[in-house]
């Protein structure tokens, strides 16, 4: 019984070893060349399927690995494959399976979710060389929905290696019995993808673009969100403050303002239900048209490359002057100076703007519409109207007001902490009265609640503030860490003025931004891991400015720019087509012109011929190295007819020995050849 054990695991053991060798075409007669070639194609299907693991549904991962381990371990066994029945009740329970999840098989993640099962039901029906290129071809079209969920440079280079790892499995199945290493398929492989790559720049530069996300899908990251909502509740900013995802990137076109001037506009919320803020979505004035005068001084422009957050807003430093046209459309500026997009942001936005740091706006506001700047519930905070009214019956000025709330902020116990408690019903007074702990929104929110309360006309505004320059490409990065929330009040004479009541708390918060509050732990990051970050996000920002971003309208200056009309097609399409003639002109005198040969043995031998030349002895085309010879030693001197004859038989046996040549052995010949003087 033992021994019979005993045998199966060497059995096992051999099969493994045979399997592991035939990945490199080493197997000769002692494997089937079709089993040779499966294995190496199921190793690009993996390669394939990768990008999805991160989208799919962790079910469908299990399932696509249990079919590519079965159809693996049929390879090591040979054993037949499974019945028609077996893959027919499989399949409908990779569909029922689909179904069940998504409630449907039309759309983008049911659609992927059965390819990549059907691909690993695919595997149990290769017999034919024909459903191998089948299975290569449906990784193709798999590759291309990869970016259906992400086109990052991650993904594309994930994507890279697996055409790679596709093309050179194509070129295996192209090869005779005589099989080439896996180092030179791949280098095949390569050069065929890089002899492709001036088309492809080609078509990707003068192909006419879509409008909007790739298949009307929504387009890079889908699951990315700005750290901002529709409404603000103290506490939720707090939640996101360590997100150290991007939310944009700001290029400066001049010199760059300090760090605390660094203020991203974005939603303004004025309705107050005792709890939340939310925008003015019914006013109980019209708003006034957005007025914006500015003082001289010189106008900061900027360029930003905007992350997909599925909402209408956009960013700016208070007070833009000047948008350039999105792709949908010339920005809107609100009344309350916030900039909104025609359509949600879904896919990466870039914009340039020109804003004045030194402005004043809103002095067009009249009683009755600053009437929408006050509104409080009734029933809430009443500690704090009783704190309103006593100072009010001591100060008239509205600006003496403003100051004396933040040093209420600067001198009492309150303190900035990233986890402040929670908060009952009377939120505003629990906050001045009794934790005296909170972060920006829980500030900015008392703060505007007592401005009303005093009659001063005030409003939240929430956006982000500060953020981190890149010395790599001089890109600033904004982080979901840098959101912040500040107000605004309307004061006489002046319009409406910015004042954060953080800055009376925590001033490193508004002088160095979000880091400061991380200062510990990034301080003690070392410096080459700062470098390396700071280099991968360039390389990130590169891929997205240069190849993501290149849409519509960047297509038409380009072309606007070489005297082309981008919506003539018929234009375009001679260009491409002059274009390609050429790239293929130019390949084509590159390829075909008679190479050097690059076998040092044959140019060794080649060597010797030349010296032979130079004594009289020319070599015929059709002339084997002995029959040279046999001429050659008519013609020279007895010590040289002892050099040339070791030189045809180190020759003859490098060359036709079928074994590869060593390096001595070539070294051997070039120094005879060298030594050889006729």
């Amino acid at each position: 019984m033992s021994d019979t054990s005993s045998s199966k695991r060497s059995r096992s053991a051999t099969a493994l070893r045979n399997s592991l060798r035939a990945l490199g075409g080493q197997m000769g007669d002692q494997w089937e060349r079709d089993r040779r070639d499966t294995l190496f194609l199921m190793g690009a299907i993996v390669l394939a399927v990768l990008p999805h693991v991160s989208h799919l549904p962790w079910w469908t991962s299990v399932g696509f690995g249990l079919l590519f381990l079965w159809r693996f371990g049929l390879v090591l066994s040979g054993r037949w494959l499974p019945r028609d029945s077996v893959r027919w009740v499989a399949a409908i329970a990779c569909t029922a399976a689909v179904y069940a999840h998504y409630r449907t098989l039309l759309g983008r993640e049911p659609g992927v979710a059965l390819l990549v099962l059907f691909l690993g039901l695919k595997l149990m029906e290769m017999r034919a060389r024909r459903d191998l290129f089948v299975v290569i071809f449906l990784c193709f079209f798999l590759l291309i929905t990869a970016f259906f969920h992400s086109q990052s440079l991650m993904t594309a280079a994930m994507s890279l290696i697996a055409v790679l790892a596709l093309v050179a499995t194509m070129l295996t199945m192209q090869f005779g019995q005589h099989e080439l290493p896996i180092g030179r398929r791949i280098r095949s492989a390569g050069s065929i993808l890089l002899q492709a790559l001036p088309i492809a720049a080609l078509f990707f530069v003068l192909f006419p673009r879509i409008q909007g996300p790739l298949w009307g899908m929504p387009d890079d990251m889908p699951g990315a969100r700005t750290g901002l909502s529709e409404s603000m509740q103290p506490g939720g900013i707090a939640e996101l403050s360590n997100s150290d995802e991007i939310a944009f990137r700001v290029r400066f076109e001049g010199p760059l303002p300090p760090v605390k001037a660094l203020y991203w506009r974005g939603p303004v919320f004025g309705n107050f239900d005792g709890t939340t803020w939310k925008p003015l979505l019914r006013p109980i004035a019209p708003l006034p048209l957005p007025s914006v005068q500015v003082d001289p001084g010189p106008t900061l422009g900027y360029q930003i490359t905007l992350e997909p957050h599925q909402r209408s807003w956009l960013f700016a430093l208070d007070a833009p002057v000047s948008v350039d046209q999105l792709a949908t459309g010339a920005p809107l500026l609100r009344p309350d100076m916030q900039l909104i997009a025609r359509e949600r942001i879904h896919e990466r936005t870039r914009y340039r703007l020109e804003s004045r740091l030194d402005y004043r706006f809103g002095l067009n506001e009249t009683p009755i519409t600053l009437q929408n700047w006050l509104d409080l519930p009734p029933g809430f905070n009443p500690r704090t109207l009783e704190l309103a009214a006593r100072w009010r019956n001591e100060e008239s000025d509205n600006a003496r007001l403003v100051e004396r709330v933040l040093a209420l902020f600067g001198q009492q116990p309150f303190r900035y902490t990233m986890r402040p408690p929670l908060l009952g019903r009377h939120s505003v007074d629990e906050f001045l009265f009794d934790t005296r702990a909170g972060f920006c929104e829980h500030y900015a929110s008392a703060f505007t609640v007592l401005m009303r309360a005093l009659d001063i006309p005030a409003r939240v505004v929430t956006g982000y503030q500060g953020g981190e320059r890149n010395p790599v490409d001089d890109f600033w990065l904004v982080r979901q860490a840098d959101a912040h929330a500040w107000a605004e009040v309307w004061l006489d004479g002046r319009g409406w003025v910015r004042v954060d009541p953080t800055s009376a708390i925590a001033p490193d918060r508004i002088e160095r931004g979000a880091r400061s509050l991380r200062g510990a732990r990034d301080d003690a990051a070392p410096a080459l891991l700062s470098s390396l970050r700071f280099n991968l996000d360039a390389i990130s920002n590169a891929w997205n400015q240069w190849i993501l971003s290149y849409d519509q309208t960047r297509q038409q200056r380009f072309l606007s720019s070489l005297g082309l009309a981008w919506d003539d097609w018929q234009e375009l399409v001679g260009v491409m087509a002059a274009g390609l003639l050429l790239m293929i002109g130019g390949v084509a005198l590159i390829t075909l012109h008679p190479r050097r040969v690059r076998d040092p043995v044959q140019r060794g031998y080649l060597e010797f011929c030349r010296r032979l030349a130079d004594a009289g002895v020319i070599r015929d085309g059709h002339e084997t190295p002995l029959q040279v010879l046999a001429r050659a030693e008519r013609l020279l001197e007895p010590d040289q007819v002892a050099r040339a004859r070791r030189i045809v038989r180190l020759y003859n046996r490098l060359r036709f020995s079928g074994d590869p040549p060593a390096a001595k052995d070539v070294a051997d010949l070039r120094a005879l050849v060298h030594a050889f003087k006729p």
